[in-house]
C-alpha cells in the first residue's frame, strides 16, 4: 500500500470518532427533593422519593426529603420526569415502602450535552400529591404505573383522584408479591 491510501483509510477510519463529541463533559442529571425533612424518618410527614425517571435513565437510590442524589448519566434532550413518593417511609428499613405515589414534573425538562439538568422533586414543580391539591389525570396516573414503575406497581392498582393504591387480584402488591398498599 502507498502512503496515501494508507493516511485515506486512517481519516475514514477517524473521522467519526472526531465528530462524534462536541464536549468532554457527560450529560448528568441528580433529582433534588425538596420537600421538607421531618425529624423522624418514619413519620407520616417524611417524603422519600423511592425512585425517579427521565427520558431514559433511572435514579435507583432513594433519596430523603431535603437531600440530593448522586448524579446519574443522561442523554441530552427535553422530556418530563417521573417519581415515586413513598410518604412515611423510613429510608433505612430494609422493607421496601407500603406506600407510592407517582409523581411527574409540572413541566418538560431540558438538558443540552455536557450539562446538568436537576429535577425538582415538590409540591410546587411536580404534580401528583393530593396533599398539595394536584392529583394527576387517569391517564397520567396509568402512563407512570404502567409503564414507567411497571414493576414497582405490579400487582396494585392507583387511584389518581385520592392518591392510594389497592392490592389487586394478582397479590398483595409491589415488588415479588411483597408490600401492602401502594408499594413495592
Amino acid at each position: 500500500m502507498n502512503r496515501s491510501k494508507i493516511l485515506a483509510f486512517v481519516w475514514a477510519w477517524s473521522f467519526p470518532w472526531l465528530c462524534a463529541c462536541n464536549t468532554s463533559e457527560p450529560t448528568t442529571a441528580v433529582l433534588s427533593n425538596q420537600y421538607p425533612s421531618a425529624s423522624d424518618a418514619g413519620s407520616l410527614d417524611s417524603m422519600p422519593v423511592y425512585k425517579g425517571w427521565w427520558a431514559v435513565s433511572q435514579f435507583p437510590e432513594p433519596v430523603p426529603a431535603g437531600q440530593v442524589s448522586d448524579p446519574v448519566r443522561i442523554v441530552p434532550g427535553s422530556d418530563y420526569s417521573y417519581a415515586l413518593l413513598a410518604p412515611g417511609w423510613d429510608i433505612a428499613s430494609q422493607s421496601p415502602p407500603t406506600t407510592l405515589i407517582p409523581l411527574r414534573s409540572a413541566q418538560k425538562l431540558s438538558v443540552g450535552r455536557g450539562e446538568l439538568l436537576t429535577f425538582v422533586v415538590s409540591a410546587e414543580q411536580t404534580v401528583g400529591d393530593c396533599r398539595a391539591g394536584k392529583p394527576l389525570t387517569f391517564e397520567q396516573a396509568a402512563y407512570i404505573t404502567e409503564r414507567i414503575f411497571a414493576h414497582e406497581f405490579a400487582n396494585l392498582s392507583y387511584d389518581a383522584a385520592t392518591c392510594t393504591s389497592t392490592p389487586t387480584d394478582g397479590g398483595e402488591g409491589g415488588e415479588g408479591g411483597e408490600g401492602g398498599e401502594g408499594g413495592p
